[in-house]
């Protein structure tokens, strides 16, 4: 299956020093839970609720509870190293890394619950319009598209 440039790989090396000098910087250690947390994101392929990580993490054997997994997501949140997406229809938090990412929206599959990042994004344009007219200034905003997957149509 060809993937279109809209779509971004998640090959980021979140490992290295980048996130150690963040939390060093922040007055924070560099914990194996930390480090764990920040794999694992780096090798998934769409964001994770912290029940999912904590699943997961208990899956490969690292020691770790649930309120240790949402301390964990909330400092690397606090850090910008994590961004916290919360899709409608879902009603949980999932996290993604962020580290070296543009904005970007997300598309999910209503089947099976795919998630899948998207480049492209096409509010950039609105946005200076909604600042211009109402003399807001945006600082963020989401855009959320669901549908079937390739695998499930």
């Amino acid at each position: 299956m060809v993937v279109s440039s809209i779509f971004e790989s998640r090959r980021i090396a979140v490992s290295g020093l980048g996130f150690k000098k963040s939390l060093k910087a922040a007055g924070r250690r560099v914990t194996r839970t930390r480090q764990a947390v920040l794999s694992l994101l780096e090798r998934t392929a769409q964001p994770l609720s912290a029940t999912e990580i904590f699943d997961q993490l208990q899956q490969e054997k690292v020691s770790i509870d649930l309120v240790t997994v949402y301390r964990t997501v909330h400092v690397l949140k606090e850090l910008g190293l994590v961004a916290q997406i919360e899709l409608h229809q879902e009603g949980q938090a999932r996290f993604e890394l962020k580290e070296g990412r543009e904005h970007h929206h997300h598309i999910r599959c209503q089947m099976c619950g795919a998630i899948v990042d998207l480049l492209l994004c096409p509010l950039k344009k609105l946005t200076k319009l909604i600042e211009s007219q109402t003399q807001y200034i945006v600082d963020d905003h989401t855009l959320e598209f669901t549908g079937l997957c390739p695998k499930c149509q």
